[in-house]
């Protein structure tokens, strides 16, 4: 398995039988095998995590499939991906999904949970290997709020964990947002300690890379530090 981070939230994960990219909106894709099936999964329709330059940037590889979120169809009308350049034969490669849901694309099994903002997280496995990408997904808690709204995210986020709680992941990308001030990895480290991950990628962080320091200077990381992915690595 080869990861390449792309930018923000956009990852491109290279494995024996398929290619998949999250939530791509810019950087340079890693040389694709037009033999492999590309599987691109958007996880909701905000401008930092979806455009419609993804469906020009893969229009080359005929085994491509789009998983993208339930959102992004009730945002953009079949008429506006029409005249985008998505016709008919591409669009019905596409597959819209909610929250809560699991199918089959490709030889991959994907599950949903529902995001805590917009869209939804997911979570593929081509059978030796299982990957989590939260989207926007995340304990989402903000000083400038009011407390109502910090006890519902709370409510909300810790019941999208439950359903995966103890669950093994190989990789997990993961929102690590400096804009939450004190509460930058309140997400980030539940998710560490509640499930079985063997490698996390911080993503979100809006391209400020002191986060990765300062999440090995967390005490709250002790128990999984040696697990998160370096800064450099980023970098390649």
């Amino acid at each position: 398995m080869q990861i390449t981070y792309l930018h923000h939230s956009g990852f491109c994960v290279q494995l024996p039988e398929h290619t998949l990219i999250f939530d791509w909106v810019e950087g340079q894709l890693p040389k694709l095998d037009p033999a492999k099936p590309v599987v691109a999964f958007v996880s909701h329709f905000h401008a930092d995590h979806f455009t419609f330059d993804l469906f020009r940037r893969l229009a080359a590889y005929p085994q491509v499939h789009y998983v993208l979120g339930w959102d992004i169809r009730r945002q953009f009308s079949r008429r506006f991906f029409a005249a985008r350049g998505v016709e008919q034969e591409l669009y019905s490669r596409i597959h819209f999904v909610k929250g809560g849901e699991t199918l089959a694309v490709a030889g991959l099994t994907v599950e949903t949970l529902t995001s805590t903002d917009s869209g939804v997280a997911f979570l593929v496995s081509d059978g030796s290997h299982s990957l989590y990408h939260a989207g926007d997904l995340n304990w989402w808690l903000w000083a400038g709020e009011d407390a109502a709204f910090n006890r519902q995210m709370t409510h909300d986020f810790l019941a999208q964990m439950a359903l995966i709680e103890g669950r093994r992941f190989d990789a997990a990308f993961l929102p690590l947002d400096p804009r939450q001030e004190a509460d930058y990895a309140e997400g980030f480290n539940h998710f560490m300690r509640h499930t079985d991950t063997a490698q996390a990628w911080p993503m979100h962080f809006w391209e400020d890379f002191s986060v990765f320091q300062r999440l090995a200077d967390d005490p709250r990381s002790a128990p999984y530090r040696a697990k998160v992915a370096k800064a450099e690595w980023y970098r390649r």
